[in-house]
């Protein structure tokens, strides 16, 4: 499952691990992938598979793709607890981004499109480097903030993500987190590719089995991206940025049906989609809404084959996905 994740990128704190996909064409642009809480940069597999098939509508043009693992999650370590926020985590995308453009060829931009917790870091990013990020895909998410349940710290910081079975590492989870990460959920992750076997080839090596959630990592992004404002406080610092004509990324909005249960993106109240779409105050710019028709809250993994066809419209050529999809 972790194949594809080919190599370490040298970071601020700590070392963020990264996959990076060539792309089609001549000088092709490129789109960082974010992911979302409880998740790692496994969760776009399926759009890097059809961006890369010799077969498939990308086979002659496609953008480079990074996809990451944010602190905390999948490979990456959590590093310092003091210095997890959404500014530091959007720093780790900015560096990681720049570390794989390619010098000299004339680009010095890119998109971001993060998923849930993870569109929250890509409008940090965007907000604060503005000059390096042309778009924001929000995948399935809001600006309003989120009531987050009661952590135990101290029991998050000892559990144990690696054992020799994978029973052990479920086990290690829901002891750690019961209220949340029940031993059913804990299970799932398996067949969600979240708890791998990271055993080495070498012969008499014992089995390794890692969870790639972190309960620790999963409590802080929860605690201080989720609940708190400062998505909301991204966006108007964009709109402000288009108001004194100065470089704004675009905005846009991808998710599930306003009906669908399992959407994470709120219409109504503050910071629900139709408050980020009325701040939309100055005529240099916009924010697009999309619907994907049939989609739940992991609308590449749902719609893969919409998200993706409206990812590298936008990102190669900047056209905009249409309001229903």
């Amino acid at each position: 499952a972790r194949a594809m994740l080919r190599g370490a990128i040298a970071m601020a704190v700590p070392n963020v691990r990264a996959s990076f996909q060539a792309g089609k064409g001549a000088n092709p642009p490129l789109v960082v992938l974010v992911h979302g809480l409880e998740s790692h940069s496994g969760t776009w597999d399926a759009v890097r598979a059809r961006c890369a098939s010799p077969d498939g509508p990308h086979r002659d043009r496609a953008p480079a793709i990074l996809a990451l693992d944010l602190r905390g999650h999948g490979l990456t370590p959590l590093g310092d607890e003091d210095d997890f926020s959404p500014a530091a985590l959007a720093a780790d995308v900015v560096a990681c981004a720049r570390a794989h453009m390619t010098p000299g060829a004339g680009r010095d931009t890119f998109t971001i499109v993060g998923h849930s917790m993870g569109s929250r870091v890509a409008l940090r990013a965007a907000a604060d480097f503005p000059e390096s990020v042309d778009h924001v895909v929000v995948e399935d998410m809001d600006c309003s903030i989120r009531s987050a349940p009661k952590f135990d710290h101290d029991a998050l910081r000892r559990c144990v993500l690696t054992a020799p079975t994978r029973e052990e590492v479920v086990a290690n989870l829901a002891a750690a987190m019961p209220d949340v990460m029940t031993r059913e959920r804990c299970e799932g992750y398996v067949a969600r590719g979240r708890i791998v076997d990271t055993s080495g080839s070498s012969a008499g090596e014992k089995p390794r089995w890692t969870s790639l959630v972190n309960p620790l990592g999963y409590a802080l992004a929860y605690e201080r991206v989720l609940a708190v404002d400062d998505a909301a406080l991204a966006v108007k610092q964009i709109e402000r940025f288009a108001a004194m004509r100065k470089p704004a990324p675009v905005v846009h909005l991808w998710r599930a049906p306003y009906d669908e249960p399992t959407t994470c993106a709120r219409k109504d109240g503050l910071g629900g989609v139709e408050w980020i779409l009325k701040r939309d105050g100055s005529s240099e710019w916009a924010v697009r809404d999309c619907a994907f028709e049939g989609a739940e809250h992991s609308v590449h993994n749902t719609r893969t084959e919409a998200f993706t066809d409206a990812m590298v419209a936008l990102v190669m050529d900047g056209t905009d996905a249409p309001g229903r999809l």
